[in-house]
């Protein structure tokens, strides 16, 4: 079906027809599905041109070239508070990637 046809559908009959699709699907999968979605609604930290944090969407690793990376302008020298917060959100991505990846395993 096409995007038009389920947003013509009743709220209703399209928790019918989603509903019957997640009874066929495996506990596994069901699972994976359930933290992939409660994963997507939690902010993910990233850095502004500024270099200073905020919260964004997730999104997908893009892979930069090296003319992008050498086209780029000089950063000014950053502090030691800086630093130690880079310091930190890294601990903390490397810890939930661990978290993510146990997880995975015991499925």
């Amino acid at each position: 079906m096409t995007m038009k046809q389920y947003s013509t559908m009743t709220k209703a009959s399209l928790v019918r027809k989603i509903m019957k699709a997640l009874k066929k699907l495996p506990k596994t999968k069901l699972a994976k599905l359930c933290y992939e979605l409660e994963k997507r609604r939690l902010p993910t930290i990233s850095t502004t041109k500024k270099n200073m944090p905020r919260l964004t969407a997730r999104r997908a690793f893009v892979k930069r070239s090296k003319g992008q990376i050498i086209s780029q302008r000089r950063k000014k020298p950053r502090s030691a508070k800086q630093r130690a917060n880079d310091k930190r959100l890294g601990l903390m991505a490397k810890r939930r990637a661990k978290a993510r990846r146990s997880f995975y395993r015991r499925l």
